[in-house]
């Protein structure tokens, strides 16, 4: 049996998704290969409140201090920050 590879990574939340989380950063186990729009996914599971309350185009995210793409392959140590924004679209 193969051993599936996981990775770690740092997700930072400012503003009112600290309120919604309960946390300022958590570090989070993944698999190995997760793509960035996936793991947003899995946020947004972790945290139904987020989706509803910030349409698409009202949250900002970062990953390694860069707007990630949506295919970009997470790595080892990645920081991944999720803000609130107010009329700034990353996309």
């Amino acid at each position: 049996m193969e051993n599936l590879k996981s990775i770690k990574v740092k997700v930072f939340y400012n503003g009112e998704l600290k309120k919604i989380t309960g946390k300022d950063f958590e570090e989070v186990v993944v698999s190995a290969g997760l793509d960035f729009v996936m793991f947003l996914h899995f946020i947004f599971s972790s945290y139904p409140e987020i989706e509803k309350r910030y349409p698409p185009g009202k949250l900002g995210l970062l990953l390694n201090h860069k707007p990630p793409k949506d295919f970009d392959i997470l790595q080892d140590e990645d920081k991944i920050i999720l803000e609130t924004v107010s009329g700034y679209n990353y996309s």
